[in-house]
């Protein structure tokens, strides 16, 4: 009464064996269940442990069956993976063909294998980690966006001007190659000039403009625009100016800082500013060098992956994109160009798992590991998002291997990033805020056009 199994696929990365489970070790796995568990059974008209074994098989039979197969099953995975020092990059996969417990039971497993890695030579990534320098004028300026928050708004007369920081009130109708388009068109809206609300030079071209004036505003829409039909398009507005505003700012004094924000003085609204301007661009810096490290490790290291691990991560991009096409139906001309856009996301996919694989690779040749400590920390963080629904998503990841999973995949990813930072090889490069900005502008436009569908 031995399971029998046989491999039916013996490549690298891929291992596939058909398993056959007799027919008399389930019925002696059942037979085993209701005579070591016979005194907790109940029924009624019998006695709480005086049910004939006959009868317990005859109500339950099918639900003991059901689950001493599993345990069979998953026992016999477990020691095909032991026995043969299988490193596993996804969990096992089990298809069941159908059951039938009057015979033998088939079953098929699929086991995707870790690919084996190149030591990482961290003397040879040559990333540059940019980061903002933030100064006193830094912090004023966004003491002032942030004071704009509490402004009134004074219309002017028609002889007046708009600057940049002043509000229009405008009326648009947005067209591409002379034909409306959905969203392009709106009436009584205000846009404070220089807040780069609107895309590319839409703002600038509203300079100087007086209430009254109609104006021809030609822009370009970004390549990674999130509507597919305007990315890369050009585009003209006809817009009228209703009402040019200017902001009245309230004197930000000790009364005015202790009312609003419950703070001593203006100096300490200041300090939590830069605090905040400190960490928000720190975090920028962090990410851009992150996805430039990934970005790099990939040009340099080249290794197979597994197809199945792939195919799960392409799908999940895809429902992104299958989310769109709803919303859509046009977003792809034909068959072709759909296939084209799921070829990208593919691409997508194999860079995200080969760079996660090479900083897994990174910690381990460190000895860096992610502790219950950082494990608590990150599902702490976690579970700020879900108020209220806290037991639900700790059951949940109880539940799901793969969601813990992906919480120490994160950890082991921060932690080598966090790792390489401090690396001699890594250069640091300091930039005033106005320059960073645009280059983390940039930087992120460029991986957006990168993996655009």
């Amino acid at each position: 009464m031995e399971i029998i199994v046989k491999k039916t696929i013996d490549k690298k990365l891929n291992k596939q064996f058909d398993i056959t489970i007799p027919k008399a070790l389930i019925e002696q796995k059942v037979e085993d269940y209701i005579n070591k568990n016979k005194e907790n059974f109940s029924l009624k008209g019998f006695r709480k442990g005086q049910i004939p074994s006959g009868v317990i098989k005859e109500k339950y039979g099918k639900t003991i069956m059901a689950d001493e197969l599993d345990k069979l099953i998953n026992s016999k995975v477990s020691s095909i993976v032991k026995d043969n020092s299988f490193k596993l990059a996804m969990q096992p996969k089990v298809d069941a063909k159908e059951i039938d417990f009057a015979q033998d039971v088939s079953i098929s497993l699929s086991l995707e294998i870790f690919p084996e890695i190149p030591e990482i030579d961290l003397h040879k990534i040559k990333v540059t980690k940019r980061e903002a320098v933030i100064d006193n004028n830094d912090v004023k300026q966004e003491l002032q966006k942030f004071n704009k928050f509490f402004a009134t708004w004074e219309k002017q007369d028609s002889s007046y001007k708009a600057k940049n920081g002043d509000a229009v009130i405008i009326d648009y109708v947005g067209r591409v190659d002379k034909v409306e388009f959905e969203g392009g068109s709106a009436k009584g809206h205000q846009l404070e000039l220089g807040s780069k609300s609107f895309i590319d030079d839409f703002e600038e071209q509203l300079v100087g403009k007086r209430a009254g004036d109609e104006v021809k505003v030609k822009v370009k829409f970004p390549k990674a625009y999130h509507a597919p039909k305007l990315a890369g398009q050009s585009a003209e507005f006809e817009v009228k100016v209703n009402e040019v505003l200017v902001a009245k700012l309230p004197e930000l004094n000790q009364e005015f800082v202790k009312e609003k924000f419950n703070l001593d003085d203006p100096k300490a609204l200041e300090d939590l500013l830069q605090k905040d301007l400190t960490k928000r661009f720190e975090e920028m810096s962090l990410e851009i060098f992150k996805n430039e490290v990934m970005e790099f490790l990939n040009k340099k290291y080249d290794f197979e992956l597994p197809k199945g691990l792939v195919d799960e991560q392409t799908n999940a991009l895809w429902r992104n994109v299958e989310s769109e096409i709803e919303q859509n139906p046009d977003k792809f001309k034909n068959d072709k160009e759909k296939e084209k856009a799921r070829k990208v996301k593919e691409e997508q996919s194999i860079e995200m798992i080969r760079g996660a694989m090479i900083l897994s690779k990174i910690c381990e040749q460190n000895k860096l590991e992610a502790s219950k400590e950082d494990f608590d920390k990150e599902l702490f963080t976690i579970l700020q998002n879900f108020k209220g629904q806290e037991d639900k998503v700790i059951a949940y990841y109880q539940k799901n291997p793969q969601a813990i999973e992906s919480i120490r995949a994160k950890i082991i990813e921060d932690k080598a990033i966090n790792f390489l930072i401090n690396h001699k090889s890594i250069e640091r490069k300091s930039m005033n805020l106005k320059d960073f900005e645009k280059y983390c502008t940039k930087a992120n436009e460029e991986i957006r056009s990168r993996f655009a569908v």
